[in-house]
Protein backbone atom coordinates (compact mmCIF):
# COMPACT_ATOMS: atom_id res chain seq x y z
CA UNK A 1 0.00 0.00 0.00
CA UNK A 2 1.22 3.28 -0.82
CA UNK A 3 1.94 6.15 1.39
CA UNK A 4 -0.59 8.04 -0.72
CA UNK A 5 -3.63 5.58 -0.27
CA UNK A 6 -2.46 4.93 3.56
CA UNK A 7 -2.97 8.76 3.96
CA UNK A 8 -6.24 8.62 1.92
CA UNK A 9 -7.84 5.77 4.27
CA UNK A 10 -6.37 7.43 7.48
CA UNK A 11 -8.29 10.55 6.04
CA UNK A 12 -11.57 8.72 5.52
CA UNK A 13 -11.58 7.15 8.70
CA UNK A 14 -10.85 10.56 10.58
CA UNK A 15 -13.77 11.89 8.52
CA UNK A 16 -15.91 9.17 9.13
CA UNK A 17 -15.09 9.18 12.74
CA UNK A 18 -15.60 12.86 12.87
CA UNK A 19 -19.26 12.47 11.10
CA UNK A 20 -19.79 9.70 14.14
CA UNK A 21 -18.94 11.86 16.56
CA UNK A 22 -20.94 15.39 15.39
CA UNK A 23 -23.86 13.07 14.66
CA UNK A 24 -24.21 11.16 18.05
CA UNK A 25 -24.23 14.94 19.85
CA UNK A 26 -26.45 16.23 17.97
CA UNK A 27 -28.82 12.95 18.28
CA UNK A 28 -28.02 13.45 22.07
CA UNK A 29 -29.00 17.15 22.18
CA UNK A 30 -32.00 16.67 20.44
CA UNK A 31 -33.04 13.85 23.09
CA UNK A 32 -32.24 16.28 25.44
CA UNK A 33 -34.22 19.08 23.69
CA UNK A 34 -37.34 16.42 23.95
CA UNK A 35 -36.74 15.36 27.34
CA UNK A 36 -36.84 19.10 28.75
CA UNK A 37 -39.70 19.47 26.44
CA UNK A 38 -41.69 16.47 27.92
CA UNK A 39 -40.58 17.59 31.10
CA UNK A 40 -42.29 20.86 31.10
CA UNK A 41 -45.24 19.50 29.25
CA UNK A 42 -45.43 17.36 32.71
CA UNK A 43 -44.98 20.65 34.90
CA UNK A 44 -47.22 23.14 33.66
CA UNK A 45 -49.61 20.40 34.82
CA UNK A 46 -48.79 20.22 38.61
CA UNK A 47 -50.54 21.52 41.34
CA UNK A 48 -48.35 23.76 43.48
CA UNK A 49 -50.48 23.87 46.10
CA UNK A 50 -49.88 20.71 46.52
CA UNK A 51 -47.16 18.74 44.80
CA UNK A 52 -43.39 18.76 44.27
CA UNK A 53 -40.81 19.68 41.50
CA UNK A 54 -38.05 17.91 42.79
CA UNK A 55 -38.55 15.20 40.08
CA UNK A 56 -35.38 13.18 39.06
CA UNK A 57 -33.73 14.93 36.36
CA UNK A 58 -34.57 13.28 32.31
CA UNK A 59 -31.97 15.42 30.35
CA UNK A 60 -28.44 15.56 30.19
CA UNK A 61 -25.77 17.84 30.07
CA UNK A 62 -26.44 21.65 30.15
CA UNK A 63 -30.38 20.50 29.01
CA UNK A 64 -30.20 19.13 32.64
CA UNK A 65 -28.58 22.78 34.55
CA UNK A 66 -31.55 24.12 32.38
CA UNK A 67 -34.35 21.38 33.82
CA UNK A 68 -32.48 21.60 37.12
CA UNK A 69 -32.58 25.59 37.67
CA UNK A 70 -36.61 25.21 36.52
CA UNK A 71 -37.42 22.53 38.88
CA UNK A 72 -35.65 24.08 42.18
CA UNK A 73 -36.73 27.35 41.14
CA UNK A 74 -40.76 25.92 40.58
CA UNK A 75 -40.28 23.43 44.23
CA UNK A 76 -39.08 26.61 46.12
CA UNK A 77 -42.66 28.05 45.56
CA UNK A 78 -44.09 24.96 46.19
CA UNK A 79 -42.33 24.32 49.33
CA UNK A 80 -43.14 27.51 51.05
CA UNK A 81 -46.57 27.63 49.35
CA UNK A 82 -47.51 24.29 51.08
CA UNK A 83 -45.72 26.14 54.36
CA UNK A 84 -48.33 29.01 54.12
CA UNK A 85 -51.06 26.65 54.25
CA UNK A 86 -49.84 24.71 56.86
CA UNK A 87 -49.45 28.21 58.87
CA UNK A 88 -52.90 28.81 58.31
CA UNK A 89 -54.69 25.52 59.15
CA UNK A 90 -52.53 25.28 62.09
CA UNK A 91 -55.43 24.41 64.53
CA UNK A 92 -54.25 27.23 67.13
CA UNK A 93 -55.26 29.64 64.68
CA UNK A 94 -58.17 28.27 64.31
CA UNK A 95 -58.62 27.92 68.71
CA UNK A 96 -57.95 31.78 69.13
CA UNK A 97 -61.74 32.63 69.33
CA UNK A 98 -62.59 29.56 70.91
CA UNK A 99 -64.33 29.60 74.48
CA UNK A 100 -61.88 27.38 75.48
CA UNK A 101 -59.19 29.75 74.63
CA UNK A 102 -61.05 32.33 75.93
CA UNK A 103 -60.98 30.51 79.21
CA UNK A 104 -57.41 29.33 79.22
CA UNK A 105 -55.61 32.51 78.03
CA UNK A 106 -58.28 35.52 78.97
CA UNK A 107 -58.77 37.74 79.86
CA UNK A 108 -55.28 39.31 78.98
CA UNK A 109 -54.68 36.82 75.93
CA UNK A 110 -50.99 38.18 76.13
CA UNK A 111 -49.93 34.73 74.98
CA UNK A 112 -52.63 34.39 71.71
CA UNK A 113 -51.98 37.59 70.27
CA UNK A 114 -47.63 37.03 70.66
CA UNK A 115 -48.54 33.83 68.47
CA UNK A 116 -51.19 35.90 66.30
CA UNK A 117 -48.08 38.42 66.23
CA UNK A 118 -45.34 36.74 65.41
CA UNK A 119 -47.06 34.04 62.97
CA UNK A 120 -48.44 37.13 61.24
CA UNK A 121 -44.87 38.79 61.02
CA UNK A 122 -43.29 35.33 59.91
CA UNK A 123 -46.72 34.86 57.46
CA UNK A 124 -45.62 38.30 55.35
CA UNK A 125 -42.06 37.49 55.99
CA UNK A 126 -42.30 34.50 53.57
CA UNK A 127 -44.86 35.64 51.15
CA UNK A 128 -42.76 39.04 50.51
CA UNK A 129 -39.98 37.32 49.82
CA UNK A 130 -41.56 34.49 47.40
CA UNK A 131 -43.27 37.86 45.43
CA UNK A 132 -39.49 39.59 45.04
CA UNK A 133 -38.10 36.63 43.86
CA UNK A 134 -40.34 36.73 40.92
CA UNK A 135 -39.03 39.72 39.40
CA UNK A 136 -36.78 38.66 35.96
CA UNK A 137 -33.71 39.85 37.77
CA UNK A 138 -33.59 37.31 39.79
CA UNK A 139 -35.28 34.77 37.46
CA UNK A 140 -32.12 35.15 35.29
CA UNK A 141 -29.92 35.01 38.55
CA UNK A 142 -30.64 31.66 39.32
CA UNK A 143 -29.51 30.22 35.84
CA UNK A 144 -26.39 33.18 35.58
CA UNK A 145 -25.07 31.43 38.74
CA UNK A 146 -24.99 27.99 37.33
CA UNK A 147 -24.19 28.26 33.66
CA UNK A 148 -22.03 30.65 31.23
CA UNK A 149 -23.15 28.98 27.66
CA UNK A 150 -25.21 31.43 26.17
CA UNK A 151 -27.11 28.86 23.87
CA UNK A 152 -28.53 27.31 27.23
CA UNK A 153 -28.89 30.70 28.81
CA UNK A 154 -31.19 31.74 26.22
CA UNK A 155 -33.01 28.16 26.45
CA UNK A 156 -33.69 28.83 30.13
CA UNK A 157 -35.27 31.81 29.44
CA UNK A 158 -37.09 30.95 26.11
CA UNK A 159 -38.77 28.22 28.53
CA UNK A 160 -39.26 30.75 31.80
CA UNK A 161 -40.61 33.81 29.73
CA UNK A 162 -42.47 31.27 27.40
CA UNK A 163 -46.47 32.05 27.59
CA UNK A 164 -46.74 28.65 29.27
CA UNK A 165 -45.06 29.46 32.08
CA UNK A 166 -45.60 33.41 32.26
CA UNK A 167 -49.28 31.95 33.18
CA UNK A 168 -48.08 29.67 36.08
CA UNK A 169 -46.28 32.74 37.26
CA UNK A 170 -49.09 35.08 36.82
CA UNK A 171 -51.50 32.08 38.78
CA UNK A 172 -48.63 32.15 41.66
CA UNK A 173 -48.66 35.92 41.64
CA UNK A 174 -52.12 36.16 42.25
CA UNK A 175 -52.37 32.97 44.72
CA UNK A 176 -49.71 34.76 46.96
CA UNK A 177 -51.52 38.72 46.77
CA UNK A 178 -55.08 37.01 47.84
CA UNK A 179 -53.59 35.01 50.52
CA UNK A 180 -51.47 37.50 51.75
CA UNK A 181 -54.95 39.64 52.16
CA UNK A 182 -56.99 37.07 53.52
CA UNK A 183 -54.30 35.90 56.17
CA UNK A 184 -53.67 39.30 57.56
CA UNK A 185 -57.39 39.62 57.63
CA UNK A 186 -58.25 36.62 59.38
CA UNK A 187 -54.71 37.65 62.11
CA UNK A 188 -55.69 41.49 62.22
CA UNK A 189 -59.28 40.56 63.29
CA UNK A 190 -58.40 38.24 65.92
CA UNK A 191 -56.16 40.47 67.60
CA UNK A 192 -58.52 43.12 67.00
CA UNK A 193 -61.03 40.65 68.94
CA UNK A 194 -58.45 39.52 71.68
CA UNK A 195 -57.81 42.90 72.51
CA UNK A 196 -60.81 44.07 72.71
CA UNK A 197 -61.71 41.29 75.14
CA UNK A 198 -58.74 42.60 77.14
CA UNK A 199 -59.89 45.96 77.34
CA UNK A 200 -63.26 45.11 78.18
CA UNK A 201 -62.42 42.35 80.06
CA UNK A 202 -64.80 43.47 82.73
CA UNK A 203 -67.44 43.48 80.45
CA UNK A 204 -68.14 39.62 79.46
CA UNK A 205 -68.09 36.44 80.77
CA UNK A 206 -67.94 32.88 79.59
CA UNK A 207 -70.96 30.95 81.17
CA UNK A 208 -72.54 27.83 79.74
CA UNK A 209 -70.27 27.57 77.11
CA UNK A 210 -70.60 30.92 75.55
CA UNK A 211 -69.15 34.25 75.57
CA UNK A 212 -71.73 36.97 77.29
CA UNK A 213 -71.38 40.61 77.15
CA UNK A 214 -73.28 43.10 79.56
CA UNK A 215 -74.88 45.15 76.46
CA UNK A 216 -76.63 43.80 73.32
CA UNK A 217 -74.06 46.58 71.23
CA UNK A 218 -71.03 44.62 72.73
CA UNK A 219 -72.09 41.57 72.06
CA UNK A 220 -73.24 42.79 68.36
CA UNK A 221 -69.66 44.25 67.65
CA UNK A 222 -67.99 41.06 68.39
CA UNK A 223 -70.22 38.55 66.42
CA UNK A 224 -69.35 41.43 63.51
CA UNK A 225 -65.57 40.94 64.32
CA UNK A 226 -65.98 36.99 64.54
CA UNK A 227 -68.08 36.26 61.67
CA UNK A 228 -65.46 38.59 59.37
CA UNK A 229 -63.26 36.18 60.25
CA UNK A 230 -65.29 33.29 59.83
CA UNK A 231 -65.53 34.50 55.92
CA UNK A 232 -62.38 35.03 55.62
CA UNK A 233 -61.17 31.34 56.15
Amino acid sequence: MTKRRKFFFIFCFIIIDAILVVGFLVIRDATSLSKLDNEMSIIYKKDITKDRYNTKLKSNDGYAVVEKTIKEYLDYYAVNIQKLSQMLDDPKLSEMLSYDNYGKDGPNFNESIKYLEENKESFNKIVDELLENMNEDNINKRILDKNDDSYYISLYKDIMFSDEMSDELDNINDLLNNVKTDANDIYDTCITVLNYLKVYQGEWTLEDGEIKFKTQDMYDYYTGLVNKVKKDE
